[in-house]
């Protein structure tokens, strides 16, 4: 199938004077489309590598902010209420961009929680490009290291084809939206996109009970594991490598598990990286030792969590009441339990229990469409 786009070229921005280029575009455009790249399956402290735009006067760039000084320029229309900033999935691009720029966004438009509302069965960027547009997008750089440079040509053109259609794809998502009388339940979800903020990458030390299979584990093989699970993030902090490749889960149970006394025995085991039984072999059998020693692993600390948002007997028993409603009504109607009402807010509502239409419409997520729509349903189960 022949490739085509609604943006048949683009400028590479990576030197400052290329911005004169962008600027008319960005000035006068009404709809940007926006995606990211970034490095997150190569480093541990993950950043933005590439910004791809396409702006609906025909005007699309490839950003590098690994080559400029900052991303200033964009600053602006990112945050006008008037200009329409479409992503596909925003939450990654909004946080992202909001975490290395500080950029704050107020008119996002999401083409994947639109598709989510209307109850499409396929949701990724590709599936509807080549449902709307007859188009099948490339899968050739999914694992590509986006922070290493120089990028190729074919590099740039597969990250580019990310926002080649997006401009033209949210006005079609657009006009479903409001033939399915949703596009207000949507401005919702896309308002509480663009206030996103990015979270908080602080080691958990008790991460390694995520691990498969470790909770049936001897106590004394959990206690190894806790310290090799440290040793683990710490390495990788300081290569600035993911976890995963500085030692998998599967080599770090099998450590645990078989207990290597020496370096030898520990570059006998199949499945453990060379680095590990090399540079760092001194580091791992300490850890084996400490956890040896220590016998168990620490007791992971309770976490009470927000009281206020606690739900106690009776607002389990509305909030399971809620759910029954919410999907008998979209079995009968055939509109997604999304767009009836968003799980998030479905929790606000059974622990907040609103007996009014003005407290139920102040509750997040519901508003006055939704509240117009099945806030006498709603407010009955309340009662």
């Amino acid at each position: 199938m022949q490739v085509r786009h609604s943006f048949e070229e683009f400028d590479y921005i990576d030197h400052e004077e290329h911005w004169g280029r962008a600027a008319p575009a960005l000035g006068a455009t009404r709809v940007l489309a926006v995606d990211t790249e970034a490095d997150s399956m190569h480093v541990y402290f993950e950043k933005v590598c590439l910004v791809q735009l396409a702006a609906d006067c025909g005007s699309a760039f490839v950003v590098d902010p690994l080559a400029l000084a900052d991303l200033e320029p964009l600053r602006a229309p990112l945050a006008d209420p008037a200009v329409e900033v479409v992503f596909h999935g925003a939450d990654f691009d909004v946080t992202s961009l909001r975490r290395d720029f500080a950029f704050e966004f107020h008119g996002v438009f999401d083409t994947m929680v639109a598709s989510q509302l209307l109850g499409d069965e396929k949701l990724s960027l590709r599936d509807l490009v080549e449902r709307f547009f007859g188009v099948v997008l490339a899968k050739a750089h999914t694992r590509t290291d986006w922070g290493r440079r120089p990028l190729s040509r074919e590099q740039l053109e597969y990250s580019f084809l990310d926002v080649a259609y997006l401009v033209e794809l949210a006005g079609i998502q657009r006009e479903r939206l409001v033939a399915a009388d949703l596009l207000v339940e949507a401005q919702i979800e896309f308002e509480r996109l663009s206030r996103r903020t990015p979270p908080v990458r602080d080691f958990d030390p008790h991460g390694w009970m995520r691990i498969k299979g470790t909770r049936d584990l001897p106590v004394t093989t959990q206690s190894i594991l806790h310290e090799l699970f440290a040793l683990r993030d710490a390495a990788a902090r300081r290569v600035n490598r993911p976890p995963f490749k500085v030692l998998g889960n599967d080599a770090l149970r099998l450590i645990a598990l078989e207990r290597p006394a020496t370096p030898a025995a520990l570059r006998a085991l199949k499945g453990v990286p060379k680095h590990t039984s090399g540079r760092m072999s001194r580091d791992v059998l300490a850890a084996l030792e400490r956890g040896l020693a220590r016998g168990s692993p620490p007791v992971r600390p309770h976490k009470p969590g927000n009281p206020a948002r606690r739900m106690d007997y009776h607002a389990q028993k509305r909030l399971g009441r809620l759910r029954d409603w919410r999907s008998a009504v979209s079995a009968r109607s055939g509109v997604t339990t999304m767009a009836i009402l968003p799980n998030y807010a479905m929790f606000e509502v059974a622990r907040l229990r609103p007996t009014t239409a003005s407290d139920l419409q102040r509750v997040p997520g519901v508003g006055a469409c939704r509240l117009e729509k099945w806030g006498a349903d709603i407010l009955r189960i309340m009662r």
